[in-house]
């Protein structure tokens, strides 16, 4: 994969259309992307690293976690977080660690293909939240993530698939 990128570096630098570049060959399909702004994939990047960077970090992470509570109390739910046993705090830090990963990869490499791996991951955690709040009782505070996991996801979706324009 290092090495489609670099050539999609190329390609932009030299103004022809990646589609053009790669047609006929096996990195055609990922090119049908290559109209989406860098700008989307960087901000919706940016967006992410606004909080994984604190659950990645083991002294922040229990931090993060207390402050959501104290929105959720503000909401008129739970203001005090649970006690999260070690395991708990190792895979809030893993799964911090994981999405700051892939928003340094967005940031490095804005290309149109990871907006729309973003766009359809961001619905399945969106719809895995709803889960866990509707289904499971799971603390109001968790709607910011929804609302923002949707806004993200339709963002970069629709940037995705609307229509290039004329040929």
């Amino acid at each position: 994969m290092p090495a489609v990128v670099a050539v999609l570096a190329q390609v932009r630098e030299s103004g022809h259309a990646a589609a053009d570049v790669f047609a006929g060959t096996p990195y055609a399909r990922l090119m049908r992307y290559d109209h989406i702004p860098a700008r989307t994939v960087r901000f919706w990047a940016w967006l992410d690293s606004a909080v994984t960077w604190m659950l990645a970090l083991p002294p922040l992470a229990p931090q993060f976690i207390a402050t959501l509570y104290w929105l959720n109390g503000l909401l008129g739910g739970n203001p005090v977080a649970p006690t999260f046993e070690p395991i708990h705090l190792l895979f809030v830090c893993l799964t911090g660690a994981l999405v700051s990963v892939w928003v340094v990869a967005r940031l490095l490499h804005p290309v149109g293909l990871f907006a729309v791996i973003d766009g359809w991951a961001r619905l399945y955690v969106a719809l895995v939240l709803v889960w866990f709040i509707v289904g499971l009782g799971g603390p109001p505070v968790l709607w910011l993530f929804v609302f923002t996991e949707g806004a993200g996801t339709v963002a970069q979706l629709r940037a995705a698939y609307r229509s290039r324009g004329p040929a």
